[in-house]
């Protein structure tokens, strides 16, 4: 579903969950925006199986980071595949980690890629690939 200012669609590592990313000017970007500023990129609401991510980081409707955007959305089903309810740092890294895995089954390697170089940034260590081995 594309609706101005809005792009849904199921999500490329679990089709029973709906990603719905919301940009500025859609009639609910305001309302969500507080979440944004408190959750980060995206977040997941599990009893609607949706992910909502904030197209502002994204760039244009029309023109899509697309590695981003497989980042945010792997993270976020992460969270639900790893049964997180609360935001920590642990669950942030875990769920970062667990998302290589998700983007790698995918090939979607420029999106890895993203996420390692920012892994440091994010957790104050950098990214070894040893520390997926407890998903394995």
């Amino acid at each position: 579903m594309e609706n101005e200012n809005v792009v849904v669609y199921p999500s490329q590592f679990d089709p029973s969950i709906q990603v719905m990313v919301i940009f500025p000017g859609h009639e609910n970007y305001e309302g969500l925006k507080p979440l944004f500023d408190e959750l980060g990129f995206g977040f997941v609401a599990p009893e609607e199986n949706l992910v909502i991510i904030n197209g502002d980081i994204l760039g244009s409707e029309d023109n899509l980071d697309i590695d981003i955007l497989r980042f945010i959305e792997a993270h976020e089903l992460a969270h639900t595949m790893l049964k997180h309810n609360t935001r920590n740092p642990d669950d942030e890294k875990d769920a970062d980690l667990y998302a290589f895995i998700l983007l790698g089954g995918k090939n979607y390697d420029t999106a890895q890629e993203y996420l390692v170089d920012s892994f440091e940034e994010r957790h104050g260590e950098p990214f070894d690939i040893s520390m997926i081995e407890k998903f394995r």
